[in-house]
Formats: C-alpha cells, structure tokens, sequence
C-alpha cells in the first residue's frame, strides 16, 4: 500500500512540473571560442624530417614531414567552425617552403599533401611535398624552412613566422687538398674529425697531440664506447683531454714518464703504429700496450715497399697491415716514406703524415674493419 502511494505522488510531481514549466524557455549555453591571438597566427610550423625523393620518370621533389603545433590547429578550427570566424580574424590556409640547393639562391614551392602518406583526417601534420623542382638531384645539398599562409578579414596576405631550419647532405667547405675532398666530407658524416680539425688547413702537418684526438674518435666508432681520460694526468706540458683519453685507453704513450710533446709533428709510420693499436685496442680482448707483442694482426702481405729499410721494425707489422687491409697507400714509386731520412726530406716535410691524411685514414679503418 505505502509503495502504491508513493508511485502516485511521484506521477502528480512529474504532472505538476510539466505543467508548471511549460510556457519556461531554458537558454542554451555554449562554451566560449576564444578568437585566436596574433601570437597563434604567428606561431610557425615545426619540420621534423626533409628528404629528397625521385621516379621511374626521373621527377625529383623535396618531402618534408611537418607538425603543427596546438594552438595553431585550434586557429585553424575556429576559423572553420565558428560562425563568423573568417569575418572575425581572417584565415590560414596554406603552408609553404622556402628552399636553397646547393647555396643558390633561395625559392618558394607551396606543399601539398603527400599521395604516399595517410593524414588520417589530420590536414595540418604529417607529410607534405613541393612540385618538381627540375636543379634538383638525389645528392644535393638542400636547406628549407616553412611557414603558414593565409589572410587577415580585409583580405590581406599574412604569413606565420618562419619554421626552424633543415639542412640536408650539408657540403662542407675543407681547406683541404682536392682529392681528399670527399673522404674528408664521408669523414665528417662518420663523426670522425676533431673539433681541433674542424676549419682549420688540413694540408698541414700533423702534431701528436691532433692524432690522439683522430685515433680516439677512430675507436669511439669502432667500439660504440665512449672514451674517458685517465683520471691523474701524468704529463707537464698537456692537459688536452683527448690526449688523456688515448693515453687512458693505451693507444698513444709519452716521450718520457712527464712528456708528452704535444706539438711535435707525426711520421707515416707512427701514424700507421698508433691506428694499428687502436684497432687492437677495440677488437682484441685484453690488449695493452705493454702486452702488444702478443697480439698479432692478421693479413696476407701483398707488396714490399721499395724503401721497406727505412721503416722501423717495431712499425713494419702495422705499416703492412694497413696497407694490406686497403688503408694506408705508398706516395709512388712502390715507396712508402715511413720517415724522413735527410735534411732535405725535413725540409719539405716528405714523410709527415698530414691531417687530411690521418683522418682519411682513420675514415679508412673504421670503414674496412669494422
């Protein structure tokens, strides 16, 4: 009886509200759109890959993956969306590239969406391309930014800031000899050059202390390990960090227990000897450079040089090594200049191994033996 009486005061509440709110209209409440600021529209776009791609028809274009950021899509929707939005702030409506190849002058390409991506309903991320571009070639050295484009409400042009900047197959320029040119720029993609190197004249000789720094780069990339240097420095006229790594990982030592000669210029025959050893170093467990001797390195000796008397007997092993496994080459004449042997040889520097030379070699190694 008590829930039959119930039931009946619920139905007469729900008779009552009906008729008592009939004539009431609810106002509806939208949440506010903020109108973007110019902050928003200014806001560029991020580029996060850039590759150059080409046909069976011998078209070339540029491919980049872009992202927008939030707050510029959240632009984008009010303008789309809102009533009134375009009237209000204009639009965006574009996106475009700005791009140099081969440090000519820069162009402009609008991008569109790429056929080979799926932007999944996404317009604003994801993977665009330019047109054509017909100067350009699958190893050209490309730099490229982006921007937005679009309209104030007066139909006025306004464009975003300008995106960061990407640079693919950077050139660099060496001050180098011609022929090294592009082992030196596969040594440089390879991460194998010192910054004590870097802008500096490469045709020059190279000092002890500049070849430690090449060999412990040799062995970072051998090894994948990075180099520490040893933690009490045992030599008066060096506090160079990348000799105290080669001397830590036993690849280079002193001219005495407190010398190093950090300055004094490097032979082809020591330059062979210290790669010899940070090979070693990196492949053979347990190698010091006390223990050297009982480390042999395997190769099938192919050529004896003309001059094989004027190299030392505790470089032979490395120097044919080297140049049996495709690394270090003669200077002609079936000779290889392990050491300058005369005054007039010092004085032209004729057996000194240059810097473009220990780091093409260097290059060499990591590339033949690892």
């Amino acid at each position: 009886m008590k829930k039959l009486i119930a039931s009946l005061l619920v139905i007469c509440l729900a008779i009552f509200m009906s008729v008592a709110f009939a004539d009431v209209i609810f106002p509806e409440y939208d949440l506010p759109s903020l109108a973007p600021t110019e902050s928003d529209l200014k806001t560029a776009p991020v580029i996060a890959k850039l590759e150059i791609h080409d046909d069976e028809s011998n078209n070339i274009w540029l491919e980049v993956t872009l992202k927008t950021p939030s707050n510029v899509k959240s632009a984008i929707s009010y303008y789309e969306n809102h009533e009134d939005g375009y009237n209000q702030a204009g639009y965006i409506g574009g996106i475009e590239l700005e791009y140099s190849i081969n440090g000519k002058e820069s162009e402009i390409s609008s991008l569109n969406y790429s056929p080979n991506y799926d932007q999944d309903d996404d317009n604003w991320n994801g993977i665009f391309e330019t047109e054509y571009l017909n100067e350009l070639h699958v190893d050209s050295s490309v730099v490229v930014k982006a921007r937005y484009t679009g309209a104030d409400k007066d139909g006025n042009l306004r464009y975003s800031n300008w995106s960061n900047e990407l640079v693919l197959n950077e050139k660099v320029d060496f001050k180098a000899s011609e022929w090294a040119q592009k082992e030196l720029a596969e040594a440089d993609k390879l991460g194998l050059i010192p910054e004590s190197l870097k802008n500096v004249d490469l045709t020059k000789s190279i000092t002890r202390e500049e070849f430690a720094a090449v060999s412990v780069k040799a062995f970072e990339a051998l090894t994948g390990i990075k180099a520490t240097p040893v933690s009490t420095n045992p030599f008066t006229d060096t506090k160079n960090e990348e000799v105290l790594k080669a001397y830590n990982l036993g690849i280079t030592a002193g001219v005495s227990e407190t010398k190093f000669d950090p300055n004094a210029l490097l032979n082809r025959e020591q330059a062979a000897t210290m790669l010899a050893r940070t090979y070693k170093k990196a492949t053979m467990s347990g190698w010091t450079l006390a223990t050297d001797s009982n480390y042999k390195l395997e190769y099938t000796k192919s050529n004896t040089f003309a001059d094989d008397k004027d190299i030392s007997d505790w470089a032979k092993d490395s120097v044919y090594f080297m140049n049996a496994k495709g690394i270090i080459n003669g200077v002609g004449d079936n000779k290889f200049a392990p050491k300058n042997t005369t005054k007039a040889e010092e004085a032209i520097s004729y057996a000194n191994a240059t810097r473009e030379q220990a780091i093409i070699i260097a290059t060499r190694m990591v590339k033949n033996l690892k």
